[in-house]
């Protein structure tokens, strides 16, 4: 692609910092406003671009800082008992597209008085809340409750126990439990489908990874292209 030029860029500013209007970036595309740091060039600024590929720069804002980016608000926002109606104090809202939070380095904290995670797909396709780990997810509380309208599964592929101190209860309109010496044998209750059901939910399992696993092979190829020099749009064709 031959480089752009725009014949009516204007430049104010120092050795301290400048803005611009109509900036042409070391990604070829224009800005219609760039604000940049005189002691950080090319690590801390504001830029609005107006020109690139739509969904990725086009119509963008882009800031980048050396140091922390903090943001703080809200301290006349209205907040009830309860925290039923609370005012928002800090909204983002994607009208389309994913919302992506990175720490590749550190940790994620959310901490609040009561913390909300909602899926509200329409189909059976999605309304997914995952939690994934390649070590351990551990939760902590009083009390838990876990409810579902159809259907319950844990899996494990080693060892699972199940254990209440003090009293375990465990109810069922119909109770199926099965060994190794089921599967040989059969149930004396009849035929069981224990078996059967913990190897498709593995099945299942192992397909679900195999996604994953060939997203996360995306993202790597589409973020090497980008520090091989390929700019976001060319990184986004060549997948």
């Amino acid at each position: 692609m031959a480089q752009k030029k725009n014949y009516h860029t204007i430049r104010y500013g120092q050795r301290d910092g400048e803005i611009k209007f109509g900036h042409i970036t070391d990604l070829n595309e224009q800005t219609a406003v760039m604000l940049r740091s005189g002691w950080a060039a090319g690590l801390h600024y504001f830029q609005m671009y107006h020109t690139g590929k739509k969904g990725v720069l086009r119509h963008s804002t882009i800031c980048k800082s050396p140091g922390p980016f903090k943001v703080s608000a809200g301290a006349e926002c209205k907040v009830t008992p309860n925290n039923i109606k609370n005012q928002a104090g800090i909204e983002l809202d994607a009208e389309s597209g994913d919302i992506i939070i990175k720490a590749p380095r550190g940790k994620i904290k959310i901490q609040a008085q009561d913390i909300e995670l909602i899926a509200s797909g329409a189909t059976g396709t999605n309304g997914l809340i995952k939690l994934e780990s390649n070590d351990k997810v551990e939760i902590n509380s009083k009390s838990i409750t876990m409810s579902a309208k159809e259907s319950y599964k844990i899996f494990s592929e080693k060892t699972l126990d199940l254990v209440g101190n003090a009293i375990m209860n465990i109810y069922g309109g119909l109770m199926d439990f099965a060994d190794g010496a089921t599967k040989l044998k059969g149930s004396k209750c009849g035929p069981s489908s224990t078996e059967f059901n913990a190897k498709k939910f593995k099945a299942d399992a192992d397909a679900l990874a195999a996604e994953q696993a060939a997203a996360e092979a995306e993202q790597a190829q589409y973020e090497e292209a980008v520090a091989g020099g390929a700019t976001p749009a060319e990184a986004a064709d060549s997948l």
